[in-house]
């Protein structure tokens, strides 16, 4: 494969068959330069970006420095073998980026919050647990602590790796909803939930049942309409704040939730404020 063009000691555009890609293995182009030949054998990823993510993609490998591609690709190589994590190409540019972002915040000594780490830990808790394996040789090979706030978003890229079709983007998109609902319910009710507990992680992923649904306009099963009934009667204000929480959904994001399964919600909700109760 002949360079077209060194983007770091670690990647390069090759030409392969008359055609551009971009291949990245450790120290692969190191010393090379234009019209070199790099062995085959070395490249760890060989991969054509669609057209709008070529040049973003290429722009970050150049930019990126040794010591930051030497560290993410020594994680990416040891997450599909170790995780049986396999990355697409569109994944593995998703991941590179953030991962290079990540280090950056960790050298300037920023933080950031993850308000949705609570559930991203109920969703996604496989992803979550393959996150803090990462992390632990991401915090040995570079030296920093990473926090549980950072796991949390590479297990949105870890999810998202294993599905068709779903972003990580995508995917904190879907769990902030469910956040929100969850706020709604809490300021309606006057309380908070307690976190760690099978009532809550019930609450969570009906939620996320419900929301799915409504994203894919799928019908879910209705409630019997002497349910609906004893709830409203019995429980006015979990039924208001599960009514409030769909009304939010419907006007924040145009997703419209049944009113019957909303009944499904507040018997959630009900099932929190009785344990929290006892």
């Amino acid at each position: 494969m002949i360079v077209q063009k060194v983007l770091n000691h670690n990647a390069a555009v090759v030409m392969d068959h008359e055609e551009e890609k971009v291949a990245i293995g450790s120290g692969i182009a190191f010393q090379k330069k234009k019209h070199d030949i790099i062995d085959p054998e070395k490249i760890e990823k060989l991969f054509v970006l669609s057209r709008n993510q070529d040049s973003t993609f290429t722009d970050l490998l150049e930019k990126a420095g040794e010591w930051e591609t030497d560290i993410i690709q020594d994680l990416v190589y040891w997450m599909e073998q170790q995780l049986d994590l396999y990355l697409d190409n569109h994944s593995y540019a998703l991941l590179f980026d953030h991962l290079i972002h990540l280090l950056k915040r960790l050298s300037e000594g920023s933080h950031i919050v993850n308000y949705l780490l609570e559930e991203i830990q109920t969703l996604y808790p496989e992803a979550f647990r393959s996150a803090e394996k990462a992390v632990q040789r991401l915090t040995w090979n570079s030296g920093y602590e990473i926090s549980y706030d950072e796991t949390g978003f590479l297990a949105l890229h870890l999810y998202a790796a294993g599905r068709n079709k779903t972003s990580p983007a995508g995917l904190k998109e879907h769990t902030a909803v469910l956040h929100r609902m969850i706020t709604i319910m809490e300021e309606s009710l006057h309380t908070m939930f307690p976190r760690r507990t099978l009532a809550y992680e019930g609450l969570i992923n009906h939620l996320n049942v419900a929301v799915q649904a409504a994203e894919h306009k799928e019908e879910l099963m209705k409630a019997p309409l002497d349910m609906v009934n004893m709830m409203k009667e019995k429980y006015p204000e979990s039924c208001e704040a599960a009514r409030q929480a769909v009304l939010v959904l419907k006007k924040e994001k145009e997703l419209t939730i049944p009113e019957d399964e909303s009944v499904y919600i507040a018997m959630h909700l009900q099932r929190l404020l009785n344990k929290k109760n006892r």
